[in-house]
């Protein structure tokens, strides 16, 4: 007997074996058990979906003798699903699209059933039909003998003539879930004995793209490949995919503007033979999820993402960063079709994400204007121009602006704080020894690895301050809740210190590192000396037991009676608890 593939063995045989098309399959039963059968349906939809399959269960429903319908035992229901059956007719019109075929077909209409109820034509791919031919069907489709039933499918219905569609009950068939395709999967991997992983299934389901057909095809493909236990490596191999890791691990490498790596992960993926069209949608709905996420923090609503591989990327990128990428992905992406070879397409885009190019904040003077219309800023702008132009011009009209826009207020305490930070700050030694006691070469190299995400935070009006203060240091040493971090000048390390600060940096350092730390802040030479006389007492076995971190300089203080300057009492004495104050 000729080898069959597994769509066409597993074609669904009932009503009820049929995945997805709820809707569809409701109103046929219905329409069916009542007795209402139209002379003409339409079924549309894309390919893969069940529309031949449903005519055929269709037509099986409306010929078979027994009381529920189809039986699939009866001799009608039989010789229809083997093809055989003398009243049920399948047309391909991509080959019969003529008028002579379609004359044809209409002299042969008339001719009652020989065998069933109902003479069915089953007409594939309708829209390859002539016009024409289409003309010469009209007058047979609007009123058939009573003995015959048209079903037409396509998966392109926009190219049928608007007067065929009048003529027909339309039905549109939609691609199906991942979920139907798992489960219609999964019982034919368990009818054919095989083994295989839920995530290789759930790739070739994603692959399938909506399609029932298509997924049992690639699934045939890939037993093929290893036919004993079906694995995610396996499916990847095939069809030139990356497994998520690598995903978020090219994300990441580009996200450190690392072009030349970046480059060689690429020309890495030619050689194995990637799909990169493949590729660039999936990096695509990573990026998706991360937006989700950090809006929702919600990961019941996420399409690709678990928390464990969240945990490795979110941290990592910003909103406006994902959003960025996504469009350079799917500018990308829309050029594919233009070349044959997308990679070219593929490689710019990497190239744009690597070099991160920002629109610039322009200032634009017009004479004889209002002095509010004489700065211009284009868009938004993400990045903070460190450059000033000297211009007396606009210093001028700047400082007018600002005069007419915002009451001033005096500041009473603001050179007594300038002062304060200026004087070193004594920071206890035994507090950084008691860190270093319990330091952990892990938690210190994935501080290290998101430490590079302070300076993209500098072009956050919210957290500038913030990220302007770290954004040099070094983090040197890590334990379970305590952090050192190592400066290269004295002021740095005092403004990190300074327990007016304490209470800002701390929360920023938590939104950067995903973890609540005690930080301390060292000058550098001054981490050599203490790093040395710990090498040296480790040695001698005379280290100090370990104990809850502590700061004195901070713990001394109490933080939460800091007092408000002068403009954030008048706004809490006028506005009340609805105030909030933020980072300028």
């Amino acid at each position: 007997m000729a080898y069959k593939t597994l769509y066409r063995v597993y074609r669904p045989q009932k009503f009820e074996d049929v995945a997805g098309q709820e809707h569809i399959i409701t109103t046929l039963r219905h329409a069916v058990e009542e007795n209402k059968i139209a002379h003409a349906y339409l079924f549309c939809g894309p390919r893969g979906t069940g529309k031949t399959t449903i005519a055929k269960l269709l037509a099986k429903a409306i010929n078979c003798t027994e009381d529920i319908k189809p039986c699939d035992h009866c001799e009608n229901c039989i010789q229809i699903a083997e093809g055989t059956h003398p009243d049920v007719i399948e047309i391909d019109a991509a080959s019969n699209n003529g008028v002579d075929e379609v004359r044809s077909l209409i002299e042969k209409v008339k001719y009652a059933p020989t065998q069933g109820r109902y003479k069915v034509y089953i007409i594939d791919e309708v829209h390859m039909m002539s016009t024409g031919a289409f003309n010469a069907l009209l007058k047979t489709l609007e009123e058939p003998p009573a003995h015959v039933v048209f079903i037409l499918a396509t998966t392109e219905p926009h190219k049928i003539l608007p007067t065929i569609i009048s003529r027909c009950q339309r039905f549109d068939f939609t691609k199906l879930g991942l979920t139907d395709i798992i489960k219609r999967m999964k019982d034919v991997v368990k009818q054919e004995g095989y083994n295989c992983d839920d995530d290789a299934l759930e790739m070739i389901a994603k692959l399938a793209d909506g399609g029932m057909r298509d997924a049992l095809s690639i699934l045939e493909q890939c037993l093929a490949y290893n036919d004993k236990h079906l694995t995610i490596q396996d499916v990847n191999q095939i069809y030139g995919l990356l497994s998520l890791d690598k995903k978020i691990d090219l994300i990441r490498l580009m996200l450190t503007k690392d072009m030349k790596q970046s480059l060689a992960t690429l020309e890495e993926m030619k050689n194995n033979g990637i799909d990169i069209k493949r590729l660039t949608l999936d990096l695509v709905d990573i990026l998706k999820d991360i937006i989700i996420y950090r809006n929702t923090q919600d990961t019941s609503l996420l399409f690709v993402l678990s928390k464990y591989y969240l945990d490795m990327i979110v941290q990592h990128i910003s909103c406006e960063e994902a959003f960025e990428f996504i469009d350079i992905l799917m500018d990308a992406s829309e050029k594919y079709a233009k070349v044959i070879n997308p990679s070219i397409y593929f490689e710019l885009a990497i190239l744009k994400i690597c070099n991160h190019v920002k629109e610039e904040k322009v200032i634009e003077i017009k004479p004889q204007e209002n002095t509010f219309e004489k700065v211009k800023h284009i868009e938004e702008v993400e990045v903070i121009q460190e450059e000033v132009i000297e211009d007396p011009i606009i210093e001028e009209v700047l400082e007018e602006t600002v005069e007419e826009s915002i009451p001033t207020f005096e500041f009473e305490k603001e050179e007594e704080v300038e002062e304060s930070v200026s004087n070193d700050i004594t920071v206890d030694p035994n507090d950084i020894m008691n860190i270093l006691v319990q330091a952990n070469r892990k938690i210190l190299e994935s501080i290290q690895e998101r430490w590079p995400i302070i300076k993209r935070y500098l072009a956050n009006l919210n957290m500038a301050k913030s990220a302007a203060m770290l954004c040099d240091g070094m983090a040197v040493a890590a334990c379970p809740g305590g952090l050192i971090i190592a400066f290269e000048f004295q002021p740095a390390v005092n403004a990190v210190n300074y327990y007016k600060n304490y209470l800002q940096l701390s929360s920023f350092l938590k939104e950067i590192l995903g973890s609540e730390y005690k930080f301390i802040a060292i000058q550098q030479d001054e981490w050599i000396k203490m790093r040395s006389h710990f090498i040296e007492l480790k040695k001698a076995g005379q280290l100090p037991q370990p104990h809850e971190i502590t700061l004195k300089h901070i713990d001394s203080k109490d933080l939460e009676s800091i007092n408000l300057n002068e403009a954030q009492k008048f706004a809490v004495e006028n506005f009340g608890n609805i105030v909030e104050f933020k980072e300028d």
